[in-house]
C-alpha cells in the first residue's frame, strides 16, 4: 500500500467510527426517550413505507432482541446485507483509487434489491405487517 492508500484507509476508518458512534447515540437516545424520527410517508398517507420500523428494529438489536427486530421490519437483515456489500465495494474502490461510486457495482444486485423492496412495500401494506 502506498502512502495515499494508507491515508484513505485511515480516513475511511474514521468515517466508519463516526457513523457507528452516531448510530449508537441515536439508538440510545431513542431507547431512553421512547421516540424517534417519525416516518413522513406514514404520517401523510397512513401506509407503511419499506423502512417503517427500522429504528425500532435497530433499538431491539441494541438490546439483543433479534426476534423483536425482525417483527419490527423483516427487511432489516436483507437491507443490512445489501448496504454492507455496497459499503465494502465503495470503501475498497475509494482506498485503491481515491474515488468512490455509490453503487454496489452490480446492476443485477441493485435491481434484485429494488424489486425486493417494492414487493415488501406492497405485501406489508396488503397484510398489515
Amino acid at each position: 500500500m502506498d502512502k495515499e492508500q494508507i491515508k484513505r484507509t485511515k480516513r475511511a476508518a474514521r468515517f466508519a467510527a463516526l457513523f457507528v458512534c452516531a448510530g449508537l447515540l441515536y439508538g440510545i437516545a431513542v431507547s431512553k426517550l421512547g421516540f424517534g424520527i417519525p416516518c413522513m410517508f406514514h404520517l401523510v398517507t397512513g401506509l407503511r413505507c419499506p423502512g417503517c420500523g427500522i429504528t425500532h428494529a435497530c433499538v431491539a438489536l441494541l438490546h439483543l432482541d433479534f426476534a423483536e427486530a425482525m417483527r419490527s421490519n423483516a427487511m432489516l437483515l436483507p437491507t443490512a446485507i445489501y448496504l454492507g456489500i455496497v459499503t465494502v465495494n465503495c470503501t475498497v474502490r475509494y482506498i485503491k483509487k481515491g474515488k468512490y461510486k455509490l453503487s454496489s457495482g452490480s446492476d443485477l444486485l441493485d435491481a434484485a434489491f429494488g424489486v425486493l423492496i417494492i414487493l415488501w412495500w406492497v405485501i406489508r401494506n396488503i397484510y398489515g405487517i
